[in-house]
């Protein structure tokens, strides 16, 4: 019976949204092993590692899809209160990385409990924008969900980490500018970002996340230092041409010139390897991945419904958008990772996750999008 009803709610998903996650995923396993052909050591480890996280969490995905995804809902003040405990815990005995105390450690498994809250603080604000909506027109409605998102936001920061924060913000802020509130406050609120944004280069910036914005600024600031990533990406991104350099031939890649090529620099290695091609495929992946996504969140009639989508979808958009503009070197390098492309367990098993809440709520709207 268990069997049935799991069957019954795949079959009422969206179909094609998890073809694509797929072909995203197969992209990534496809560089990862592409990277590995000419690792000095674990290159293979890596990516049965990443073949297995896969394979992990799309079963999670599964069961998300036969849970109501209403039950989340209810239980959102006690997931969120999980939330900041894992942020604050992973800052008292939490292991830093690259600077930044955010990993749990415990042998060969690195956990990163921010990727997670991303999932969480989408239900969360979801449901509370959903049971405030007659307050929409008002203040209260921002206050509310600001001061919401704001305790994770500032456990992030303290870590330091300022992409998952942009990630986090960012997410509130496409949900409060989707929703029905007045323009002329988002004006206010968005001067009064502003003003936030100044003082916090003064006083939260370190110098290495201000040098980052200088030479997105200015890419010629410093080319062997804040701007050798870029550089290198461009580079790559360049010389892979229209089919690209082949899989395992790409200098920037393989002779180690590109740096964090199985995370954060991931596209500019595919764009190396498969040219303009094998870039350009990623784009359309994920624009077809978005088109479903925003037809899903226009068809469901319930409001916490399409506030979910919104919030989990915001959260995919923002990484695919920033990940991919910072190797274009038109975005700062804030070390987001690529959705379901890039190496990183957490981020992978939190991307399943989002994909079988968003799942969950296709199967249960009545309103299956048509191939």
């Amino acid at each position: 019976m268990a069997t049935l009803r799991l069957g019954l709610a795949v079959r009422r998903s969206d179909i094609g949204l998890f073809v694509i996650t797929l072909s995203l995923l197969l992209v990534g396993l496809g560089a990862l092993f592409s990277v590995s052909l000419n690792a000095t050591t674990g290159g293979r480890d890596l990516v049965l590692r990443q073949a297995l996280i896969a394979i992990g969490g799309l079963i999670a995905a599964l069961i998300l899809i036969r849970m109501d995804f209403r039950i989340l809902g209810g239980l959102h003040w006690v997931i969120y209160g999980i939330g900041l405990a894992s942020l604050l815990a992973v800052l008292i005995a939490g292991q830093t990385i690259r600077g930044t105390t955010g990993w749990f450690v415990v042998g060969p498994l690195q956990l990163q409990p921010v990727e997670f809250v991303k999932v969480i603080m989408a239900i969360v604000l979801a449901k509370v924008m959903s049971d405030d909506l007659g307050n929409v027109r008002r203040w209260s409605f921002i206050f509310r969900s600001g001061a919401v998102i704001a305790a994770p936001v500032a456990l992030t920061m303290a870590q330091p980490d300022f992409g998952s924060a942009i990630v986090l913000l960012g997410m509130w802020a496409v949900m409060i500018m989707l929703a029905p509130v007045p323009r002329y406050r988002l004006l206010l609120l968005l001067g009064a970002a502003i003003v936030v944004g100044v003082v916090a280069w003064t006083t939260v910036l370190r110098p290495y996340q201000q040098e980052r914005v200088l030479t997105f600024l200015n890419p010629t600031r410093d080319t062997l230092g804040a701007g050798y990533n870029v550089r290198q990406a461009l580079a790559a991104i360049g010389s892979g041409g229209w089919l690209g350099r082949g899989l395992g031939l790409g200098p920037q890649s393989q002779l180690n010139f590109l740096p964090e090529r199985q995370t954060d620099f991931i596209f500019a290695s595919i764009s190396e390897e498969l040219g303009f091609l094998g870039g350009g495929t990623v784009i359309i992946l994920f624009g077809l991945f978005f088109f479903r996504l925003v037809r899903l969140m226009i068809r469901v009639a319930e409001p916490y419904a399409g506030l979910l989508v919104l919030g989990l979808g915001s959260v995919f958009l923002i990484h695919a958008v920033v990940n991919i503009g910072m190797n274009l070197g038109v975005l700062p390098v804030t070390g987001i990772t690529l959705p379901f492309v890039s190496y990183g367990g957490s981020a992978l098993l939190a991307n399943c996750l989002m994909l079988g809440v968003i799942q969950s709520v296709a199967a249960r709207t009545g309103n299956r999008p048509r191939d």
